[in-house]
């Protein structure tokens, strides 16, 4: 994949507006009118002052200064106002568009990728990273154009009236040309990314600790008992305060020389109007610009904070736009028969310790595969191999004698079908749940529920198929939740069905009904089923047995009672398991 050339900053920034750069260039130029509309009047009042001090004093002139400075005071706030609703069009329109981009982009990486995310560091992707974005072009960009324009002006001016008082006047601007880059420089850098790091382990912990209220309360723990949460918010707050001393010894010269920076203004004024060097207007004008042209500077200040934590950000956005995706093939394919086979395959979760290795089956088409082996053999990972929620490292799986590599994301899905030990649920209504966005009708959505055992169900809630899931206290058991998801496979009639421990979670009367709606979801179908309950797969047509990521064995259930050494062990456990009691 050829990267981009790699841009910082503002520059960045522009970059990633792309098309609505024209819309902040506009924004830009407006601010920079409104900062020179912003001077005129206090210019026209100098004029004004200067007139009223002279021995004749021409009053209509002096109204025609008053009604310019009024009508230039009124246009500079309404260019100042079409700049803003500029900037925030675009923000908006940037935020839309780098979001949705970002969405489909994570959609089509490697599940591998966003497994070694946590969900803190990917919240703070999406939501914060790209948030500042849109606070910063809204705001701080025009601000920043105003900020370093008014100033620059206002100095301008100033010289061209009186070099000496200028020159003073200027102290504060060349302070904060230096202080800025020991402020927000390089030598910040690694301060900064530590940061971003510390707040996505805070967000990490956040979620983690969110996640393990129920099982805290139950053993009776607070928030401060739950280490993870507690030491990442300790080293947020920990670098949030180095941040803060490293930069305050630059920040107080900064604000002492802008706070006190009337003084030698006065100073050297009333010294130059004593000498007749200069006229009481001029001496006025530089008490009112020479030192007012300081406050927009604290938006370049504030500016540099917001930019260095944006740079920070933005890379992080790059990162993960940077991702190799899954390689998409536009061709749909036809495959004659729809037999799975896994030809020395070999995989690792983006590390040197393998899953699987070197491994090799074949499931028959309409045919009944079980997966068995202790926790951690390869089992799960070899169901979602199949989907392509992973890339292989060698071998290759093919389906009906086609590569699943060949198949385009979209038919392999079709292709498919998942139902995982983990059920998820959206909040929306059960019809929703069931339906998944798939083009069925009501009617086929409902016979779906009716084969999946849920029918009933779903009839005694208080909307039926129109109840929202997780609102005025409408949830499901694991089981119950289990029963939906096994709706959505029928309804989606995938002829291959993956079923990874689809009991799991399932109370004896669920799991009951599960084992029924099996009869229909698996009719006709090429199944893999990934098992730990044995007394559920001894019918299979072939069991599989994996142990530390290889298969050691494989048979009918009789087979491996007979020749697999494991397969023994794992079926003396499992009935020593139903026939434990509670003495």
């Amino acid at each position: 994949m050829r990267k981009r050339k790699i841009k910082k900053g503002i520059f960045r920034l522009l970059e990633i507006a792309g098309s609505r750069k024209n819309l902040l260039i506009a924004s830009g130029a407006l601010a920079v009118l409104h900062a020179i509309l912003s001077l005129v009047p206090y210019v026209l009042i100098f004029y004004i002052i200067r007139e009223l001090t002279q021995v004749q004093i021409d009053f209509s002139l002096t109204c025609d200064y008053i009604v310019q400075a009024v009508i230039a005071a009124i246009i500079s706030m309404v260019v100042l106002y079409i700049s803003g609703i500029l900037s925030h069009i675009a923000a908006y329109r940037i935020l839309y568009e780098l979001r949705k981009y970002i969405i489909d982009r994570v959609g089509k990486l490697p599940m591998g990728y966003l497994n070694n995310k946590n969900s803190g560091a990917l919240k703070k992707v999406l939501s914060d990273d790209v948030e500042r974005i849109e606070n910063f072009i809204a705001h701080q960009i025009p601000d920043f154009v105003k900020g370093v324009a008014l100033p620059l002006l206002t100095i301008g001016y100033l010289f061209s009236q009186d070099w000496r008082l200028a020159a003073i006047s200027a102290v504060p601007l060349v302070v904060l040309a230096v202080l800025l880059p020991k402020m927000y420089g390089n030598q910040n850098k690694k301060l900064i990314q530590n940061y971003h790091q510390s707040l996505e382990d805070m967000n990490a912990g956040i979620v983690e600790y969110v996640r393990a209220l129920p099982v805290m309360k139950i053993f009776g723990q607070s928030a401060e008992n739950f280490e993870k949460y507690g030491h990442t918010v300790k080293r947020f707050y920990g670098f949030v305060q180095q941040w803060i001393k490293s930069s305050t010894p630059a920040f107080a010269v900064f604000m002492s020389f802008t706070s006190n920076a009337l003084l030698p203004v006065l100073a050297l004024g009333l010294y130059l109007y004593f000498q007749n060097g200069i006229s009481l207007a001029t001496l006025l004008l530089f008490l009112i610009l020479g030192t007012g042209y300081i406050k927009p500077l604290f938006a370049i200040n504030n500016m540099g904070i917001q930019l260095s934590i944006i740079n920070r950000g933005v890379e992080q956005i790059d990162a993960l736009l940077d991702q190799d995706v899954l390689e998409e093939k536009s061709e749909r394919q036809r495959p004659d028969n729809y037999e799975i086979l896994f030809k020395d395959v070999s995989f690792a979760y983006q590390s040197d310790q393998l899953v699987l290795d070197e491994i090799n089956f074949s499931v028959a088409e309409g045919s009944i595969t079980a997966l068995v082996g202790p926790s951690g053999a390869g089992k799960s990972t070899v169901g979602q191999l199949i989907s392509r929620f992973w890339e292989v490292n060698n071998g290759t799986i093919s389906i009906g004698g086609i590569n699943i590599k060949e198949y385009p994301t979209e038919q392999l899905m079709e292709l498919v079908s998942f139902v995982f030990q983990d059920s998820f649920m959206f909040q929306q209504t059960i019809y929703e749940n069931i339906k998944m966005g798939m083009d069925k009708t009501a009617e086929e959505v409902e016979n779906a529920a009716k084969a999946a055992q849920i029918h009933q169900l779903i009839n005694s809630l208080p909307d039926g198929y129109d109840t929202r899931f997780g609102q005025s206290g409408i949830h499901l058991s694991g089981g119950e939740q289990q029963r939906i998801q096994l709706a959505r496979a029928i309804l989606k009639g995938a002829p291959i069905l993956i079923l990874d421990e689809a009991t799991a979670f399932a109370d004896p009367e669920s799991e009951y009904y599960i084992q029924k709606a099996f009869s229909t979801l698996i009719k006709n179908k090429t199944v893999l089923v990934i098992a730990h309950r044995l007394s559920s797969i001894t019918n299979a047509d072939q069991i599989l047995v994996f142990d530390r990521g290889r298969m050691v064995s494989k048979g009918k259930h009789e087979d491996l009672l007979k020749n697999s050494t494991l397969y023994q062990r794992m079926w003396d456990a499992h009935n020593r398991a139903k026939d434990f009691v509670i003495q």
